[in-house]
């Protein structure tokens, strides 16, 4: 068990000691979740259903998102997304979404990359029923969630900018910033 324990330790310092790391910070607008209520609503309102009359507001359509990434070779990395989103739809929802990713660079230049990436993961709802409600209960409801950059463009080294476009939890249209660590 000692052996274990220190080949671990080991192992886990090496790995923290290789290049290849990044975290990101982004904001993605349209996410899939405000989609899903914006439709909801929609096919509430051609069936005659009495809804309030209340929008999704950009805010409330939108993510704030960070996320770890290892670069295994120059073409692929993996890692995970942490995603937040508030929708204001009548109800005060705020979810939190983890999801692991892969991501391939399918052209990685020194100052710039296209890329694409594929997330799944669990959203949890977190949040009360009942508007102005100043306290957030978190929820046994979880969903199951998911996130495409079918198309991702990053410039810069050690600190680069991106924009995505896609479909998923993190947002249609994304940006932020990533740093190298």
């Amino acid at each position: 068990m000692k052996k274990f324990l220190l080949v671990l330790l080991f192992a886990s310092a090496s790995l923290w000691a290789a290049d290849g790391h990044s975290i990101s910070v982004s904001y993605g607008v349209m996410n899939a979740y405000s989609w899903s209520v914006a439709f909801g609503k929609a096919a509430a309102s051609i069936f005659g259903v009495e809804e309030p009359d209340e929008k999704v507001g950009r805010l409330s359509a939108s993510s704030f998102n960070i996320a770890y990434g290892f670069e295994l070779t120059d073409l692929f990395e993996v890692g995970g997304i942490l995603s937040y989103t508030y929708i204001a739809d009548g109800h005060d929802i705020h979810t939190i979404t983890v999801m692991p990713k892969g991501k391939f660079n399918w052209i990685n230049k020194t100052d710039y990359r296209f890329y694409s990436q594929i997330a799944l993961g669990a959203m949890f709802f977190l949040g009360s029923d009942q508007k102005g409600s100043s306290s957030l209960e978190i929820n046994d409801d979880t969903a199951f969630m998911f996130h495409a950059s079918l198309l991702g463009f990053e410039f810069g080294d050690d600190i680069s900018f991106f924009c995505e476009l896609g479909v998923g939890q993190a947002g249609m249209f994304a940006g932020g910033v990533k740093f190298k660590l």
